[in-house]
């Protein structure tokens, strides 16, 4: 009897193999008790660091679409993942967006003054290390 149920079970494993899922790694959402892809967790915090370098302390512009979309792609995740699309998305509404927009998360509807959005840079510049740092950073090349 105990030699039946192992045999069975052991037919069974390549149906259930078959039908396993592996795990895409170029999302941004996670399912309960998956693992969590680290590649990409700070991506969000580098398009900030680079938007506020290039508004707040003057570095040089440069694209951010090569930079880090480059680097997402290095990475494995073509256009058309959700990590891609996220990051692609949040490129778009960076690369135009003023410091005050900046300031404002984003929402046009929050009234911020002139003078709060400059405490709002200089306070952020300073928690990131300052704009040295920050231009450190802008200028840096992403590793793979």
């Amino acid at each position: 009897m105990f030699r039946y149920l192992c045999g069975a079970l052991l037919a069974l494993v390549p149906l259930v193999a078959a039908n396993a899922e592996s795990a895409n790694f170029c999302r941004n959402s996670i399912k309960p008790n998956e693992p969590v892809e680290l590649r990409f967790m700070g991506l969000e915090y580098a398009l900030v660091t680079h938007a506020l370098a290039e508004r707040y302390c003057g570095a040089e512009p440069k694209p951010m679409r090569p930079r880090f979309l480059g680097y997402i792609e290095k990475q494995g995740c073509n256009p058309g993942t959700e990590i891609y699309t996220d990051v692609e998305a949040a490129i778009a509404r960076l690369e135009g967006a003023t410091l005050k927009l900046l300031a404002q998360d984003g929402n046009p509807t929050l009234e911020m003054s002139d003078q709060q959005v400059q405490e709002w840079a200089s306070t952020t510049v300073d928690a990131l290390g300052g704009c040295d740092a920050l231009k450190k950073a802008h200028d840096a090349q992403l590793e793979e």
